[in-house]
């Protein structure tokens, strides 16, 4: 039969076990049943409470999780490695923005080659 612990003091969930015999449980445990399509809720002593949907429960989770990153405060060394990869970035930005420059100006190049030829046919 299954059972349920929880935790001694708060009362959240800790595992779901295989019992023998309902009137002897380990202690912190229950027969009761959490709902399913719920995390996070506490055993009250009769019955589990509170909690919210899983999908409620990972969306604070991920927040918790992205606030704690944020909170993080990066060392000396990885600050300098930041900034020098945000220079790099810039550079490449730069020679992209050239490059393109580049091709523009060899475009007008070939144009003008081309109606030079064209003159020099026509002259002909």
């Amino acid at each position: 039969m299954k059972a349920f612990m929880y935790d001694q003091h708060y009362g959240y969930q800790l595992a779901e076990i295989e019992v023998a015999d309902a009137n002897n449980l380990p202690p912190y445990t229950t027969i009761v049943a959490p709902d399913p399509t719920k995390s996070y809720q506490k055993f009250n002593g009769t019955e589990w409470v509170g909690g919210m949907d899983n999908a409620t429960f990972q969306q604070q989770v991920a927040a918790s999780i992205a606030q704690q990153q944020a909170n993080i405060k990066p060392s000396e060394g990885q600050q300098l490695l930041m900034a020098q990869q945000a220079k790099i970035t810039q550079l490449q930005k730069s020679v992209m923005e050239q490059e393109a420059s580049m091709t523009q100006m060899q475009k007008m190049i070939m144009t003008q080659q081309a109606t030079i030829t064209e003159l020099k046919k026509g002259s002909n």
